[in-house]
């Protein structure tokens, strides 16, 4: 009896140093998680980036010791696709928000987002406390969508900078609020983090701001300070052409700082918090937009939904503990965005979802697909592209659907400004071809009916 005793007392000994000495996988906190995202902001216009006339320290120091991807794409540019495939980890023609005009055409149908896992929801149901704050632009609601609070929200496309109209918590009401539209996002995101009731479990809030989209302004006078007596063309991003019609760079370049000394307010609060030490951040643009580059987005919105750089390409940054700092050339896109943050919470991402964890691919050369839609908005063509990166080498094949429209291949090192088509050149037809098969086997692995235009078909 006495041994058995004896051996009892062993067992719970051991088994209680055990614990001491290796805690299990459910005492290890999982990251908190924070996506910050920008607005038709082109990827040109940080600093880091290469532009010495834009002033955005904050995200210059969260690339620093982060992994800034030069190279990131959006999948679709424009801003309710892009904002569907960030909740929902799939490209545009498989959630079927493909476009801006997608509420019209669809009127008095549900969204087709109801059915679909989200990041949100999958998140919330591991134990995450999910939060929004920002522009939604989509047709289900945030609350449905997997989100267990909702603090400002935009629910439509476009807030003024200045007293914008806003909804507030789970209601699509529109309310006056005096003040500068970023910070007030920034106030509610920075309130959240100052909440004690956030350290109770993991939490995953996305931040989207409205800037650096129109109306471009008002900025708050210190943004306005840092550019005076500047004007667009003194502010053009390296490379960009020079005597033609542009946007409002000025503004523009106002409204991107503005957006970037809110980010700052809001990592601040996070080490303030105690929270920096176990929050993964992920930042990145919506879409870009052209500015008036190949004549396209002088004036107004219609800068994006072409597959040129000006507006596929956006920037992108993840930092947080246990991220090394680098730059990388991988082919991310926006797809990459619910499967990495699923995969640093720990979760299981759907299979049907087409990106891939950026951490787990972040030495592997891959490909980044574009779209637009089919038979949506006849104001643009539709087209399907692939776009590689890395290993010193980056091209871009463009397949429009319309067959008058010649194919388009762009060597993107030799000719960043996408200026000399070598689709018909005898030395790329080989390029051309294997570009042409990665991009057929995207389409086949996610049924993308483009399969059937017969500018698809007739290549090989």
């Amino acid at each position: 009896m006495r041994t058995k005793r004896f051996r009892i007392f062993i067992a719970v000994c051991l088994a209680t140093l055990s614990r001491g000495i290796a805690p299990s996988a459910a005492q290890t906190p999982r990251p908190n998680l924070l996506l910050i995202s920008s607005d038709d902001h082109r990827w040109d216009f940080l600093g880091v980036a290469g532009n010495p006339k834009i002033h955005t320290p904050a995200l210059d120091r969260l690339a620093a010791r982060g992994v800034y991807f030069r190279h990131a794409t959006t999948p679709v540019s424009q801003c309710h696709p892009v904002r569907a495939t960030l909740l929902t980890g799939l490209a545009a023609h498989q959630h079927g928000a493909v476009s801006n005009h997608h509420s019209t055409l669809t009127a008095g149908q549900p969204s087709p987002l109801e059915k679909l896992a989200t990041l949100p929801g999958l998140l919330q149901a591991a134990g995450y406390r999910t939060l929004l704050v920002g522009k939604w632009h989509l047709d289900l609601e945030p609350w449905r969508a997997g989100f267990t609070d909702v603090a400002s929200w935009i629910p439509g496309s476009i807030a003024d900078y200045q007293d914008p109209e806003i909804a507030r918590g789970k209601t699509r009401d529109l309310v006056k609020v005096t003040g500068n539209t970023q910070k007030l996002l920034a106030d509610d995101a920075i309130h959240f983090l100052e909440d004690p009731s956030l350290r109770e479990r993991p939490f995953f809030l996305w931040l989207a701001f409205t800037a650096p989209h129109i109306p471009l302004e008002p900025n708050s006078p210190e943004s306005r300070a840092l550019y005076a007596g500047k004007t667009s063309a003194d502010l053009l991003p390296p490379g960009f052409p020079k005597g033609i019609p542009t946007n409002d760079f000025l503004h523009y370049s106002e409204a991107v700082s503005d957006l970037d000394a809110q980010v700052a307010r809001v990592v601040a609060a996070l080490e303030r918090s105690g929270l920096a030490t176990n929050t993964t951040i992920l930042f990145l643009g919506d879409n870009g937009h052209l500015m008036g580059d190949r004549g396209i987005g002088a004036e107004g919105v219609k800068g994006k939904i072409v597959p040129y750089e000006g507006s596929v390409r956006v920037p992108m940054i993840l930092a947080g503990p246990g991220v090394a700092a680098k730059m990388s050339d991988l082919a991310a896109s926006s797809l990459d965005v619910p499967p990495t943050l699923l995969a640093l919470a720990g979760v299981s991402v759907p299979q049907n979802w087409p990106g891939r964890n950026l951490l787990g691919a972040e030495s592997a050369l891959d490909d980044a697909f574009l779209e637009w839609a089919d038979e949506v908005d006849d104001r643009w063509q539709p087209f399907r592209a692939v776009r590689t990166s890395g290993a010193g080498r980056s091209h871009k094949l463009i397949v429009w659907k319309d067959p008058k429209k010649p194919l388009e291949l762009y060597d993107l090192i030799a000719d960043p400004a996408e200026a000399k088509n070598l689709a018909t050149q005898p030395e790329a037809l080989k390029l051309r071809a294997d570009l042409m098969m990665r991009l057929k086997r995207w389409l086949d692995r996610t049924e993308d009916s483009a399969r059937g235009w017969g500018t698809i078909q007739a290549l090989k």
